[in-house]
Parts: structure tokens; C-alpha cells; sequence
């Protein structure tokens, strides 16, 4: 999302959060089979109404981190970087009756990671509006590969009043 003003150097230890010289990575996970109620259905609208207090929380954390280092801080609050993800998807997922690799199963995970997606990144405008954008935030951001792929909806609020933070998601490999 930073091509104007980073240059991915590494990633942390298991290769979900590429990261410029002297970032970290804060990520935080939704264990989804706790979102199947007992009767096997998914509750999108928990999920879904879970996600902006999860991104506050992790927000607030960059501000109360101790750093061992200036540079990671300052890196940390230019750039607010979290890294939301999920746990459980396949066993979420054979839960509701859809075998691993499934049209299915397909079909579930890419709706899951869309509403963690839209949800995310509309709560982190929510917030630059109420905290301000991360402080390393340019138009150019708005021309990144993947914020092209965002629901228009989406790209407009963040045209309009930036977004808290740089970047949002992280998906561990399986």
C-alpha cells in the first residue's frame, strides 16, 4: 500500500507481513468457528460487528507499545500498520458441511475475508475521520495496487478523509 514512501525489506517469522526496515508486525486473529452458533450457522453479523473493536484495540496498541527502538517506533505511528487475519477457517468451514477445497468452501472463505476486508477498511476511515489518517498518508496511497481492487465505496471514503491505517489485513500461510 506504501509504494511512494517504503521499500519492503523482510517479513516477520512466518511471512504474512512483509515489512520495511525496522517494522513490526501486529497482527490479531478471529478464531471463526467461534462464530457458528450451536444450530450450524455462520453469524456474519457478530463477525461482522466484532471487526471494528478488534481494529480500535489494535490501533490504540501502536500508542502504548513500548518500542526498544526510536526508529521501530516512529515507524509504527507513521505508518499505524496491523495486520488483521483468521484461525479456524477450514475447521469453521467442515463444521458447516463444506469439505476443504470445496466450490463450497471456496465460496465461504472468500465472503469471510471480503467482510473482514470492507469491514476493516471502512472502520479504519471511521477512525482517521475521528483521530486522523496515519501521518504518512498521501494521495498516492489511493493508487496502490491493491486499494484499486476495494469497493468503490470504500476508495471514495478514503479519497475523501484518508484512513488511520496503512495496512489492515494479514493472512497467515496454511
Amino acid at each position: 500500500n506504501l509504494h511512494y514512501c517504503e521499500t519492503i525489506a523482510t517479513t516477520n517469522p512466518c511471512a504474512e507481513q512483509p515489512l520495511p526496515p525496522y517494522g513490526a508486525c501486529l497482527l490479531g486473529s478471529f478464531n471463526l468457528v467461534k462464530y457458528i452458533h450451536k444450530k450450524g450457522i455462520f453469524e456474519w453479523h457478530a463477525f461482522k460487528q466484532d471487526i471494528p473493536y478488534v481494529l480500535r484495540a489494535m490501533d490504540n496498541v501502536i500508542d502504548r507499545t513500548s518500542y526498544p527502538l526510536p526508529e521501530q517506533m516512529k515507524e509504527a505511528k507513521d505508518k499505524r500498520r496491523i495486520g488483521l487475519g483468521v484461525t479456524g477457517l477450514a475447521n469453521a468451514a467442515e463444521y458447516l458441511g463444506m469439505p476443504y477445497g470445496d466450490d463450497s468452501f471456496l465460496a465461504f472463505e472468500e465472503l469471510v475475508l471480503s467482510v473482514l476486508r470492507d469491514a476493516a477498511y471502512t472502520y479504519s476511515v471511521e477512525l482517521a475521520i475521528e483521530k486522523g489518517p496515519f501521518p504518512a498518508y498521501k494521495d498516492e496511497y489511493n493508487d496502490s495496487e491493491f486499494i484499486k481492487t476495494l469497493p468503490v465505496e470504500i476508495r471514495n471514503s478514503i479519497s475523501k478523509h484518508g484512513i488511520r491505517n496503512s495496512h489492515l489485513l494479514s493472512i497467515a500461510p496454511c
